[in-house]
């Protein structure tokens, strides 16, 4: 069986300006991936842009916004002509439930849940038209639904909801041969942690926080399995995890 190549590949990145999608960007990049790159913030989008050869476009939108979504595969379609895969990594972080605003919390669950529904559905429309058998969605979820610490009801049901909606949905689309994969990271070195720049770095050679780049890593190796081949679920964990 041999591996998937993401030479040419059509790839939209959401969450694309966090340190996961940075990586995963310059990965891709470097694998001779097209991408299309979003991320609600226009600022850190632009500084990405600025990091990659040409040949890939950014378009800030906010995807807990149908509108936002609209204009988003507008520009899919127009900068890549189709879609072969989707890998989903926008997110926020969170606070106790009882911490948030009402407008607070319902963007916890949009940005992290209904977000990632949305842009799956419209990946899978596009994806369909494809060749068969090479499309797939990588949705990126959280291991916080494990160890369910306190202080992260309201993201933990987000991210609860990801990973039913990613198993479920590997089994709605086994018809279409395209593949779905969920990854639960553990804690992650990037600026969701409440910790400067340099206490990261720290945390990260204490192998207290993941760094990013595994998690880019995970998801290459992920969109890169023999078409044969659906990696379901995939969990990687620093060496020493917070587990409360």
């Amino acid at each position: 069986m041999a591996n998937v190549k993401l030479a040419g590949k059509r790839v939209l990145v959401t969450g694309a300006a966090g340190g996961v999608g940075r990586t995963l960007a310059r990965r891709l990049a470097e694998e001779g991936a097209r991408m299309v790159l979003t991320d609600r913030d226009a600022g850190l989008l632009g500084t990405l842009f600025g990091d990659l050869e040409e040949g890939h476009t950014t378009i800030a939108a906010d995807l807990a916004d149908s509108a936002g979504v609209a204009r988003l595969f507008a520009e899919v379609d127009r900068a890549l002509g189709g879609l072969d895969i989707l890998v989903a990594a926008a997110g926020i972080g969170s606070e106790p439930l009882m911490a948030f605003s009402d407008e607070s919390w319902r963007d916890v669950i949009a940005s992290n849940l209904v977000s990632y529904v949305a842009c799956t559905r419209a990946a899978v429309e596009r994806i369909r038209q494809g060749p068969r058998g090479e499309g797939s969605v990588i949705l990126l979820g959280s291991i916080s639904v494990h160890i369910k610490a306190v202080g992260e009801s309201v993201y933990n049901a987000a991210k609860g909801g990801v990973a039913s909606f990613a198993e479920t949905l590997r089994k709605e689309l086994i018809p279409d041969a395209i593949r779905v994969t969920l990854i639960e990271p553990g804690a992650i070195g990037s600026a969701m942690q409440p910790f400067t720049p340099e206490e990261r770095e720290r945390e990260i050679a204490a192998e207290r926080l993941l760094p990013p780049a595994e998690v880019a890593e995970a998801v290459i190796w992920a969109a890169t399995r023999p078409v044969e081949v659906d990696c379901v679920t995939l969990r990687i964990e620093p060496m020493v995890q917070k587990i409360y």
